[in-house]
C-alpha cells in the first residue's frame, strides 16, 4: 500500500548513470511487473542495491535538492513509472509512494 509520507520530505538518496547524454535513474521492478523509481534513505542501501544490479557499473548516487527531486518525479510520471520504491533491497521495498499523489500534494503545500 502507497505510504502517506512524501519522498520530499525524506530528501532520499538516487541512483543515475548518464546514458545518451541523458540521466537514467535506477528502478525497481515490482511483483505486479511495474516500474517503480528507486529511491534510497542512506549511500549504504543505495551502494547495497547498485552492486545488485546486473550491469553495477557507472552508478552514481546523488540526493538531490527537494526542487529537483519534485522535477525528476515529473519526469517519471511523464515517462510512465507512478511509483517510487524506498530501500528495495533483497526483494522488498520498506514503502511504495505513489508519485501522482506526491506530486499533488507538493503542489498544494509548495516550500
Amino acid at each position: 500500500m502507497p505510504s502517506d509520507v512524501s519522498p520530499t520530505d525524506l530528501l532520499p538518496q538516487l541512483l543515475y548513470r548518464v546514458e545518451e547524454r541523458q540521466a537514467r535513474f535506477a528502478t525497481w521492478r515490482m511483483t505486479d511487473g511495474h516500474e517503480a523509481l528507486a529511491i534510497f534513505t542512506t549511500n549504504d542501501e543505495a551502494t547495497k542495491y547498485s552492486a545488485g544490479l546486473t550491469d553495477a557499473s557507472g552508478w552514481t548516487i546523488y540526493q538531490p535538492p527537494r526542487d529537483k527531486l519534485i522535477e525528476i518525479l515529473r519526469a517519471c510520471r511523464s515517462a510512465g513509472i507512478f511509483y517510487a520504491a524506498l530501500d528495495p533491497i533483497d526483494g522488498n521495498a520498506k514503502t511504495l509512494f505513489d508519485i501522482p499523489r506526491v506530486l499533488a500534494a507538493a503542489d498544494e503545500h509548495p516550500r
